[in-house]
């Protein structure tokens, strides 16, 4: 390694650091001679940027992490050692692609005929249906044990939190040796590439997942059915 280049190096970020810290005492002082409001400095901000063609660069948005087919058998395995529960919460997130707090408000009476699952508190308080398997709602019966409620409950039978479920998926994944951090949100990810790889069109998996606008979809686009339900259930009933 080029010492005397690294010495150069730093000694060029102890110049810029001045200089912006110049820069501040300055614009403090304009500011004590002209005082102005937070949302006004904001303005000039705006303003200073537009006027001198300043354009701010923006951060590369982070691909999502998900499970190959291979790992959401291992996941799914880790899973069932822990907990049988967790591997059903696992499974029952990866083939509905619900968000944590969707899924923890579904009741056992919201799995309608035909294959429908009613989410009734989506983002932004909105409902809609997404497709599951009859091999989910089985283990699900089963699971519940001809009882009605809420499907994910803790000892006292009472509803878990948004926590709690995460701390399940931690601990899975911190079991498991993959070598990836898998959260809970990996699990939905997870089924949009799962739909993406078996020919879903980016505006069907839109409805699916309950997203608002189709850019937050198209994020999976760059990730290496006849109707939706159709083929949803074409593969999902593999898992």
């Amino acid at each position: 390694m080029d010492v005397h280049a690294a010495s150069r190096g730093q000694n060029q970020k102890m110049k810029e650091k001045t200089k912006l810290q110049n820069i501040i005492v300055q614009f403090q002082d304009i500011l004590h001679k002209y005082p102005v409001s937070a949302v006004q400095i904001r303005y000039i901000n705006s303003q200073v940027r537009k006027n001198m063609n300043l354009v701010i660069p923006k951060s590369p948005k982070r691909l999502p992490i998900y499970l190959t087919p291979a790992e959401i058998y291992h996941f799914l395995e880790t899973a069932d050692k822990i907990n049988p529960k967790y591997r059903l919460f696992c499974e029952f997130m990866i083939t509905t692609g619900l968000r944590v707090n969707e899924s923890r408000n579904v009741l056992l009476g919201d799995f309608r005929d035909n294959n429908q699952l009613l989410v009734r508190h989506g983002k932004g308080n909105k409902e809609r249906y997404v497709p599951y398997t009859n091999s989910l709602f089985n283990k699900i019966k089963l699971y519940m044990n001809n009882q009605s409620g809420y499907l994910w409950t803790n000892n006292k039978n009472k509803r878990v939190t948004n926590r709690t479920l995460q701390n399940w998926i931690y601990s899975i994944s911190n079991t498991s040796d993959l070598n990836k951090k898998v959260h809970i949100h990996s699990l939905r990810h997870t089924f949009a590439c799962l739909m993406l790889s078996k020919g879903l069109r980016i505006e069907e998996l839109k409805t699916l997942m309950g997203h608002s606008s189709i850019k937050t979809t198209e994020i999976y686009g760059r990730l290496e059915l006849g109707s939706i339900k159709e083929k949803y259930l074409s593969f999902m009933g593999d898992i």
